[in-house]
């Protein structure tokens, strides 16, 4: 054999990894044929959220969703044991007890459940909890609130389940049963759940929801408050909560931050009145003194935890008794003693522009600290009416400075095509995923699809948007319909190969039966599909891929060496190719 030939083999080998890993970098993202999750439900009037999912770390492939069947009020969990090629609705347990069956939460831009994976593969499930008594007793002790409803006690359950969802064990984390007067509590919507593993019976499980007191009237309301709770045995027993917007509100300078964006109160003046009227509130309540901190609170957390047990919770605020309200603000509270003491801290000054939807997730990437990941609405033009689009944050320091936001959406903002309710999530490599609901697709906003994008950089870069559903959704029906303040953010559970998103969908809508034609009714069915990765050799592992690369750089400094080898041999006068003694040279060498 030539001596040419092992280095040409080496060299076409070379090419050959070289030319695969090029082509596996430029490839399009493969997206999966979407699956009808709750095929099995064939009732006419079925109507599913959005699934909450989550991916088990220690099997990738068993994937969890949690969601609201509004029929019943119910929640419940849906498992794929294959990497969400197929679906199972686990309809004969429940995670939520049997005392407090009702789990619908009423509020927009949030999951009715949280999930959150901890030791041992033990499966954790929060929601809020409620049985129609809850509201018919408050009947007897309150009055009507000024928009007609009636209200009602709802506390804050868990579920934990050891074998996926077969079979469940419930505490109950916030019990606001039995509460009268001024003292009901709504415990909704519940948007946090993380969990440090330690074994499962010593899991350390943290938890945090939105509490109002419905109660009092105006002009003493009582704003919306951030409560948070933690349990060091698993899940079996909780402290009480404490609520992270108390302190914050008491510095005049965050005040005066949401105090100077509001204008003016006036009413219109009466018939035939020639002049403008100012109205004055009531002296000594709350709403003369709007610069007080009790008018101050805050909505919709989300929550994360880093490497290193801290715990994370993004919230905007809310206010009450002031008219016009403030703008958003966004605000951190984070736990660095296992939900023992809080500090809080802005993460964006109230500004027209902030909007909301925010979730949170954490990485390793970016330094000792970690990255925290965070997506919200926002718009660039706040006098244009529910125009949105979404936007990326992330701290690289345990949430002291946040980079400027970033705009992922692909499209052109003078279009006003709007961008809703986004989701994150974070892979174990690092690959940071969001999802969201888009109208690009359809301008007039009465259907939307899911669009995609993922981060290999720690977020410096994004990939191409994507589209996931296969075809548009029709909101004229099901869940969003005529304003019925149930839409949930697209499913997203990361993992190294996949990426499986679930979302609600009325595909199957009977529009020609009854009352499917009209608005607001219809089907929601959950459905389902994922993104696939392919890393060096199809998925190899992280050492394969050290070595592979190993492998492919030792074959390039061959050919450099073989390069050289030819030149010199050119320079020196002799033959390009030398026969080795006793061997032939291939056809057409000699």
């Amino acid at each position: 054999m030539q001596k040419w030939a092992p280095r040409l083999v080496l060299a076409l080998a070379a090419g050959a990894l070289l030319a695969q890993g090029t082509a596996s970098a430029a490839d399009p993202l493969r997206i999966t044929k979407p699956v009808q999750v709750t095929k099995e439900d064939l009732n006419p009037g079925r109507t599913y959220n959005a699934p909450n999912l989550l991916a088990d770390p220690s099997n990738p492939k068993h994937i969890v969703g949690a969601f609201a069947d509004f029929r019943t009020r119910r929640c419940n969990l849906v498992r794929s044991t294959d990497g969400g090629q197929s679906w199972k609705v686990m309809t004969d347990s429940s995670p939520v007890p049997d005392a407090y069956p009702a789990c619908m939460q009423n509020n927009s831009n949030i999951f009715h459940g949280e999930l959150a994976f901890g030791g041992n593969g033990t499966l954790y499930y929060l929601t809020s909890g409620w049985d129609v008594g809850d509201r018919e007793l408050s009947k007897l002790n309150a009055p009507a609130t000024a928009a007609g409803n009636r209200l009602g006690n709802f506390s804050v359950v868990l579920g934990r389940s050891t074998n996926l969802g077969d079979t469940w064990e419930h505490t109950i984390v916030r019990n606001a049963r039995g509460k009268q007067g001024d003292q009901i509590e709504d415990n909704r919507p519940v948007t946090g759940l993380v969990v440090q593993p330690r074994g499962g019976s010593d899991d350390i499980v943290h938890a945090t929801w939105q509490r109002s007191l419905p109660a009092p009237v105006a002009p003493n309301l009582e704003p919306n408050r951030v409560l948070a709770a933690v349990s060091t045995d698993g899940g079996r027993t909780f402290s009480e909560p404490t609520d992270l917007t108390s302190e914050v509100f008491k510095s005049n300078a965050v005040r005066a931050d949401a105090l100077k964006l509001q204008s003016t109160v006036t009413t219109l003046p009466p018939a035939g009145a020639s002049t403008t009227t100012t109205t004055a509130p009531a002296a000594g309540s709350r709403a003369a003194k709007p610069d007080d901190a009790v008018n101050f609170g805050g909505r919709n957390p989300a929550m994360t935890m880093d490497g290193k047990g801290n715990v994370y919770v993004l919230w905007h605020s809310s206010t009450a008794n002031l008219t016009p309200a403030p703008p958003l603000g966004y605000f951190l509270s984070k736990s660095t003693d296992r939900g023992k003491t809080w500090s809080t801290a802005q993460a964006g000054s109230f500004d027209r522009r902030n909007g909301f939807g925010s979730r949170l997730a954490w990485s390793a990437e970016g330094g000792p600290n970690g990255t925290l990941h965070w997506v919200a609405m926002g718009s660039e033009d706040p006098d244009i009416a529910s125009y949105n689009t979404v936007y990326y944050r992330q701290s690289t320091d345990g949430g002291a400075k946040w980079s400027e936001r970033r705009r992922l959406p692909e499209v052109d903002p003078k279009e006003l095509k709007g961008q809703y309710i986004p989701n994150i999530a974070t892979a174990p490599n690092g690959r940071v995923d969001v999802v969201w609901w888009d109208t690009r697709d359809d301008p007039g906003v009465r259907s939307n699809d899911v669009y995609y994008t993922n981060s290999n950089d720690n977020g410096k870069t994004w990939s191409k948007n994507a589209r996931i559903t296969d075809q548009s959704i029709n909101r004229t029906y099901g869940v969003w319909g005529v304003n019925f303040d149930m839409s949930s953010p697209p499913g997203i559970a990361s993992t190294d190969r996949v990426a499986v998103f679930g979302w609600d969908d009325t595909r199957f809508t009977d529009t020609k039966q009854g009352d499917s034609a009209t608005l607001g009714g219809g089907t929601s069915d959950i459905f389902s599909a994922a993104v696939q990765f392919e890393a060096v050799g199809g998925g190899t592992s992280a050492a394969t891929k050290v070595v592979l690369a190993g492998v492919v750089g030792l074959l390039a400094v061959g050919l450099i060496l073989l390069a050289v080898a030819l030149a010199t041999r050119r320079r020196a006068g002799g033959p390009p190719l030398a026969k080795q003694p006793g061997s032939k040279a291939p056809a057409g060498v000699s």
